[in-house]
């Protein structure tokens, strides 16, 4: 093989593999499509149908599946008068998303009479796809009652408005009156059971708001109603000839909620606390809606303390805990600083109707306790100690006590004649050069982080003045022996000059 053979090979070989390459995205999309369920189904037109005959209904459907099943239902007034079953191939150059073409065959002929008749067609998958046509047939033209789809609406509480869509056609074309009704009624069971004299009793007409030829988007005013549960009807009407007709009655189950739930806070009955109290509970589980209760609400509670403004006298409001949840019926304070406090409880109803309950509570502050040792010896106040001119002693002021809350803050001063004269809880002391005399006072003042004070104040002497106090008790003795030889001697003279008889 030559050498220009050899190079054309190679070439050749190069274009494989780069256009192998560049389908590589492709088929991995492919993939990722046959993994992703995709599909729609549509009638070729939105337009209701009016018919004399017998006749066929196209529409189209996309799948990224080989093949899919339709089923389809004509009905009128609840009763069945036709049903069937498609199930087709793909026959689409598109792989990634076939596109089905099919049709059904509708023998009006053969059911019963006239009707305003909905077909249902149903693209069944595990999320099947629904669609809706309205059928008009009159053999003879007769005028037929208007048709009404309404578009689904997973929720069912309202409050103050309710919000829906759908479609309305009338035999001829023309735009058909909405009308509406609310029944109340005891609950979802008892709901859509009224007859048609109760529904038309009191009814009120929708003011027309069509976006298209078809369809229209409303609301109804709820505003005034009271909560509770209630059957909510909507119908399509025309006028023919002095005639009303009405389309089929739609109807749903529907719970009115406008009126806002009531926040209640229960605690104890004396809300003036001392610093280090026991846990207090606040309880707001009594909180209920008036009408549907104490279920579905959600709690947010708010701790704020007053705090000094800087620029004035006045106070505000500030954010210390806040806690919600639809399980936080409660709140508990275990440790708070003394203060005035305000805590807020604020309850929500599934609508987004909310209502407040406030409460204020004050903690005061208890002083601490001082407690002191001298080289391990417990000392009170009061005391009085024997010092040396060159002697050292511990001071230990650790085992002062507070509450919990405020331990860890505590200071210690120590004064001497009420001089500040150290700092910190434990010391080492000795005789202080500035005091000349022969004793002086020394004080211990334990201070918490709100500035309370507890105090302990002992009388500090010399060896000195221990001899001076020796010398007077000596003086004293002597004294007292003086007074009482004085008083037994002259008792002993005056009973020697008593006559004896």
């Amino acid at each position: 093989m030559s050498n220009g053979q050899k190079s054309m090979k190679y070439i050749r070989l190069m274009l494989i593999l780069l256009f192998l390459s560049s389908l590589t995205p492709i088929l991995n999309n492919v993939n990722a499509q046959e993994n992703t369920s995709y599909q729609s189904i549509n009638f070729n037109s939105d337009s209701s149908l009016n018919v004399n005959n017998s006749t066929y209904v196209y529409g189209y459907a996309t799948s990224n599946q080989n093949s899919i099943i339709i089923s389809w239902e004509l009905e009128y007034s609840d009763i069945l008068y036709d049903s069937g079953e498609l199930i087709l191939n793909s026959e689409s150059n598109n792989f990634l998303n076939p596109t089905y073409q099919w049709q059904i065959f509708l023998d009006f002929l053969s059911y019963p009479g006239p009707c305003t008749c909905y077909l249902t067609v149903i693209l069944e998958s595990t999320s099947p796809q629904v669609i809706i046509k309205p059928i008009f047939f009159s053999p003879d033209d007769e005028f037929l009652e208007p048709a009404l789809i309404i578009d689904d609406n997973s929720n069912n509480l309202f409050s103050d408005k309710i919000y829906f869509s759908g479609n309305a056609w009338s035999f001829d074309d023309s735009l058909p009156n909405l009308n509406w009704n609310a029944v109340k009624t005891n609950s979802q069971a008892s709901s859509c059971k009224s007859d048609s004299s109760q529904i038309l009793t009191n009814s009120m007409e929708i003011e027309s708001s069509f976006t298209n030829q078809y369809s229209f988007e409303n609301e109804l005013d709820i505003s005034n109603f009271e909560d509770g549960y209630y059957s909510l009807y909507l119908w399509a009407n025309s006028l023919q000839n002095s005639n009303s007709l009405n389309s089929e009655f739609y109807c749903a189950f529907i719970q009115v909620d406008n009126n806002e739930p009531i926040s209640t806070i229960q605690s104890q009955e004396n809300l003036k606390l001392l610093e280090g109290f026991s846990p207090i509970l606040f309880d707001g589980s009594v909180s209920s809606d008036p009408f549907f209760g104490r279920s579905k609400l959600n709690f947010v509670w708010v701790l704020s303390q007053f705090m000094p403004n800087l620029n004035d006298d006045k106070f505000h409001l500030e954010v210390i805990n806040v806690s919600s949840g639809d399980d936080k019926r409660t709140f508990l304070i275990d440790s708070l600083n003394s203060g005035n406090y305000s805590l807020i409880l604020t309850v929500t109803d599934e609508c987004g109707l909310s209502n407040s309950s406030f409460i204020e509570f004050s903690i005061t502050n208890m002083a601490p306790i001082a407690k002191l040792s001298i080289d391990d010896v417990e000392i009170f106040d009061g005391d009085s100690l024997i010092l040396l001119q060159d002697q050292e002693i511990d001071l230990d002021a650790s085992e002062s006590s507070d509450t919990e809350n405020d331990i860890s803050s505590l200071g210690c001063i120590w004064k001497v004649n009420n001089v500040p004269f150290y700092e910190g809880c434990k010391r080492t002391f000795s005789w202080p050069d500035s005091v000349n005399e022969n004793e002086f006072i020394l004080s211990l003042e334990v201070t918490d982080n709100d500035n309370l004070i507890s105090q302990i104040s002992i009388n500090i002497k010399s060896e000195s003045s221990r001899e001076g106090t020796y010398f007077s008790l000596t003086l004293l003795l002597f004294s007292i022996i003086f007074v009482s030889y004085a008083f037994y001697k002259r008792y002993n003279i005056m009973d020697e000059k008593i006559p004896k008889w």
